[in-house]
């Protein structure tokens, strides 16, 4: 085995140990809160900068500038497209229903700039939380599982290894209650298999940390959300409505990757800088 895969399988046992172990002390001290579950989003960004820092490794391959601005706009587009393609479909279906219109969640459903007012407070506290995963999982394991294992089935392992990771955090804080081990522990690892490509996507086309780190806070907002204000009525359809249309969104973004070659800048993400 050699050092950068040892790296890579030192950064996944401390990520998800450290994160298990936290949370198995949240009923000790009784907590509860979802913000200290939200903390722990920070866990594979530390990790990351420690094995950085241990190797000497340079910081500015995780990509610092901003990109061109089309992958911002993919970066909008693409989650408010599959989730209002997946809460069109559960509607239809009846796997989800509106609020009651007298309910908070029900009022943004009619009140669109309260909507998005709430939206926006919500992105900015959520920002750079999901900075603190995607510097872990895009900025440090992504180029290196890639490296090491080719372009499926390193995305298919980082997918699973960001999967397990929240699996502890869901099952405590209760994220599935009407499935509390079915969604922390097989539907929660295949969702991030199948979030794993577009993040993958917009990263390595962009060159940018930002586009992803918005994007994964954007798309947690949406989703938080949609479900407020349109819950689901038959919680397993519903996931499994968005996992259709995430398929297929990963399937054209990973055939893209496939069939498209990087110009000559890309590459500077799958590449490690060592400083002198």
């Amino acid at each position: 085995m050699n050092q950068e895969k040892k790296d890579l399988l030192c950064f996944a046992l401390v990520v998800v140990l450290a994160t298990t172990l936290i949370v198995a002390c949240f009923p000790l001290f009784h907590i509860t809160s979802n913000w200290a579950a939200n903390v722990l989003m920070f866990v594979p960004g530390l990790v990351a900068a420690a094995l950085l820092l241990r190797r000497r490794e340079a910081f500015g391959s995780v990509g610092w500038g901003f990109g061109p601005w089309r992958y911002w706009l993919a970066a909008i587009v693409l989650p408010t497209l599959a989730i209002l393609i997946a809460v069109t479909i559960s509607l239809r279906l009846g796997y989800a229903a509106p609020a009651p219109l007298s309910t908070p969640a029900g009022s943004l459903i009619v009140h669109p700039a309260k909507l998005l007012n709430n939206m926006f407070i919500y992105l900015v506290i959520s920002l750079p939380l999901a900075f603190g995963e995607e510097f872990g999982w895009r900025g440090y394991a992504q180029p290196r599982l890639i490296r090491q294992f080719g372009l499926i089935p390193g995305l298919l392992g980082l997918g699973l290894i960001w999967g397990l990771w929240h699996t502890p955090i869901y099952y405590a804080m209760h994220v599935y209650p009407d499935h509390p081990f079915l969604g922390p522990f097989v539907m929660t690892p295949i969702d991030n298999i199948l979030v794993v490509v577009p993040t993958a996507w917009l990263y390595i086309r962009s060159r940018s940390i930002w586009v992803p780190t918005f994007t994964h806070a954007f798309a947690d907002i949406l989703w938080g959300f949609s479900g407020l204000m349109f819950p689901a009525t038959h919680e397993i359809q519903n996931w499994a409505v968005l996992q259709v249309v995430q398929v297929i969104i990963s399937a054209v973004l990973l055939i893209d990757l496939m069939s498209k070659r990087q110009d000559s800048s890309e590459p500077k993400l799958q590449q490690s800088s060592v400083s002198a």
